[in-house]
């Protein structure tokens, strides 16, 4: 029931909107310009001076859209060959109001063709039939996983690691996730290998963006990641086992360091950095930065490799902070030159002098130069080194990534190979390495902006404090001497005491909601695993304790998958560090009194159960995947002669039906799992609407996006809605129940005919 007012009236509508609101305003767009910006970058000589014009005008401009197909599996490959023929074969000739449009564009420096760039307005694809159905494609495909829409320079830095299967990765500030869903792809790039031995644990310090970050990790499906929610820079040490012979801490071989940052190299797709931009922004990020580095390389292991990248175009926080840490680590770290590890990439190489200016706008060259009251605003970190130490860092070797090279954003990226363990704690002062007690007079609370998403460009503003990396610190007593206070804090093992790592000096506050526990099952646990073996057959070396379910009372809904090292590290650090999220589902509950298991395959992990069961499994061709996922509940007799024989012979219940090429010339040329239920005397899948539409048109389905449909004729349709008593299980709420959920498919010959 509507608000009345108070006098019990109807609502008076002023008939002048402007009588109560005041003026109506126009918005106005940002304006793209800012003499700060224009003046402070000419004068740091980041470009030559005739390429300045063309990087401002690009700068100016709309960033193009870009995306990447997931991975480099043999699925990938289908939808690469799909998108090219259906969809960029059309769309050499088309033209809006007697204009030509452009053409998709690979990425050349993107392996295998995987990478591509759109260069259209919301109008433009508005006015075009053929660019509006690509818009769909790609909207289809990206909530399904199979297409990551993403920044062309922020799938850089996961290129350059290198990674393999067996790689334990970190990502220390992961959100909002899509780098770290590359990096978990190249985990995976081995299809031969189900369950890497490596794993990726990404990290965020911001609750809520750890919970977006979710949503694009668990797209792939993957068991080998765990999200996790802490500080970066006071990463704890975490147990990845425990025995007899001692206790083993994780040591990285890759991190990724992708650190907040001004963001000033983003200004194409977050205009209002031109408003907002000031120097002053990156010497508030300078000193959290370093840190932020410094506890990633404690965490590598020797002969990993660590990448630090940035969105900003400013060297205090891309070179002056790779200048001292290299300082600090006197040559157990260097630089890896990549120049030529991306063919087709332009870039510039890394910066070797620049200046310092205050707000004032007053320039420095040299630490020396600062007046004294200038110090709590500027660090001698901030400043180039000298000559002589420039020729040891190689910070030529660092990449730049300008926005007029190749129609992108700006990007810095640097590549640190550690070669021996050091201190990462000792302080620089005066360009000389004292030991690692230090004395410092003051902590400086700095105000932390983050700009870093791929998909849309977001701030987030956070308070941090300096942590103190000494163990002494100076204070003044009441006859204003200074005297030593000793500051030790808890350490849980030897390694944090010789300086390997610096603890926190108090707990840090769980933000967010509590989160349910991670259980994983036992030998006790009959109620679940006992039924789920039997019933499935599963083979010997498939190993129990790798399940868990999230509730310790009452049925377990859903049973959940996770590999051996994610295992660990949660069992073992329950009391170090808040997990997030963690494991694929399996395993969902369904109590059919028809079934002989009280559990159902989930089709988020059939790929990872796949290898491991040994019973119910229904060989399908690609005609009786169009049959199962266009139809709700089609008869067992629908389906061709072998899947038929053998789902007649079946006792109701899960399955998995599964789909291999016979040839060259069947398609698609990719295997398939699809998870499923045999009834009575039909059959179903258990997928998700859109994964639906992802598999059809892999078959060669042509799906005609409306909301519409036509059903079957009437005396089918009523035929099949009599299957009372074949009892099916309820479904979960991301499955499409209806066949009314399923887009109208139609193959080309029956389109024809």
């Amino acid at each position: 029931m509507g608000r009345k007012n108070k006098r019990g009236g109807k609502r008076v509508v002023p008939s002048n909107r402007n009588e109560k609101y005041g003026e109506q305003r126009n918005y106005t767009l940002t304006e793209r310009k800012n003499e700060s910006f224009e003046h402070y970058y000419k004068t740091q000589q980041i470009m030559p001076e005739s390429e300045w014009n063309s990087f401002l005008e690009t700068c100016q401009k709309n960033l193009p859209t870009t995306f990447r197909l997931t991975g480099n599996s043999s699925q990938a490959r289908e939808v690469l060959k799909l998108i090219k023929g259906q969809y960029f074969s059309n769309m050499s000739n088309i033209e809006l109001d007697g204009v030509p449009v452009d053409p998709p564009k690979c990425l050349q420096w993107f392996p295998n063709e995987l990478a591509w760039q759109l260069n259209y307005t919301r109008s433009e694809i508005r006015k075009s039939e053929t660019l509006k159905e690509l818009h769909q494609f790609l909207v289809s495909e990206t909530e399904t996983g199979n297409i990551s829409r993403q920044e062309a320079v922020s799938m850089l830095p996961p290129l350059v690691m290198d990674i393999k299967p067996h790689h334990k990765i970190l990502d220390m500030c992961a959100a909002p996730g899509s780098k770290t869903a590359q990096l978990l792809e190249q985990l995976h790039s081995d299809e031969s290998i189900p369950v890497p031995e490596g794993f990726v644990v990404a990290n965020d310090s911001d609750n809520r963006r750890c919970y977006l970050m979710v949503h694009q990790v668990k797209r792939l499906s993957s068991p080998c990641v765990m999200i996790i929610n802490h500080d970066a820079s006071t990463l704890p040490n975490l147990i990845l086992s425990q025995g007899p012979n001692g206790v083993e801490y994780v040591k990285y071989d890759r991190i990724l360091a992708d650190v907040p940052c001004s963001g000033d190299g983003t200004t194409r797709k977050n205009p209002d950095i031109w408003r907002k931009w000031q120097p002053g922004t990156a010497m508030n990020l300078h000193g959290l930065q370093i840190r932020l580095l410094k506890r990633g390389l404690d965490l590598l292991n020797v002969g990993g490799r660590l990448v630090y990248s940035t969105c900003s175009l400013n060297p205090i926080e891309d070179e002056a902070v790779i200048a001292d840490v290299l300082t600090t680590c006197q040559g157990s770290v260097k630089l890896v030159d990549i120049s030529s590890s991306l063919p087709g990439l332009k870039s510039a190489p890394g910066l070797t002098t620049w200046k310092v200016m205050n707000k004032k706008k007053t320039w420095y060259e040299k630490w020396e130069d600062v007046p004294t009251d200038y110090h709590t605003q500027m660090r001698p970190s901030m400043f180039p080194p000298t000559p002589e130490q420039t020729n040891s860092l190689n910070l030529q070797q660092c990449i730049r990534i300008l926005p007029h090279y190749q129609d992108t954003g700006g990007f810095f990226i640097a590549v640190l190979e550690k070669n021996a363990d050091c201190n990462m704690y000792a302080q620089k002062t005066e360009n000389k390495v004292i030991s690692d007690t230090v004395t410092v007079t003051s902590i400086e609370d700095e105000t932390v902006s983050k700009v870093e998403n791929e998909n849309g460009t977001e701030n987030v503003k956070e308070k941090q404090s300096d942590n103190l990396e000494s163990k002494e610190v100076l204070t003044e007593n009441k006859e204003s001497k200074l005297e030593k206070v000793e500051i030790v804090p808890e350490v849980s093992n030897k390694k944090e005491r010789r300086g390997e790592s610096p603890p926190p000096l108090k707990k840090q506050k769980l933000q967010g909601y509590k989160e349910d526990p991670f259980i994983f099952l036992k030998d006790d646990n009959e109620d679940v695993f006992p039924h789920i073996k039997k019933f499935f057959k599963l083979q010997d070396d498939f190993e129990m304790s790798n399940l868990f379910v999230r509730c310790d009372i009452g049925k377990k809904r859903n049973v959940y998958f996770s590999s051996a090292p994610i295992k660990n590290l949660v069992t073992l650090n329950e009391d170090k560090i808040k997990f997030i999220n963690l494991g694929v589902k399996i395993f969902s509950r369904t109590d059919s009194p028809i079934s002989g298991c009280p559990y159902r395959l989930s089709q988020e992990g059939t790929e990872f159960i796949f290898p491991f069961i040994k019973e119910r499994k229904v060989p399908i061709l690609a005609e009786d995947i169009v049959t199962l996922l266009s139809q709700e509940n089609p008869y067992i007799f629908k389906m061709s002669d072998e899947p038929k024989a053998i789902l007649s012979d079946m006792d109701p219940g899960a399955v998995i039906f599964v789909y291999e090429p016979k040839n060259l010339e069947s398609r698609p040329q990719c295997c398939l799992a699809i998870c499923g239920w045999r009834g009575k005397t039909s059959c179903r899948s258990f997928m998700p609407k859109l994964e639906r539409s992802h598999y059809l048109r892999l078959c060669g389905v042509k799906l005609q996006e409306k909301e519409t449909k036509t059903r079957n004729e009437g005396a089918q349709t009523e035929k099949e809605s009599e299957q009372a008593e074949d009892l099916i299980p309820d479904e979960e709420e991301d499955v499409a129940k209806t066949e009314s959920d399923v887009q109208e498919a139609t193959t080309d010959t029956e389109k024809d005919t």
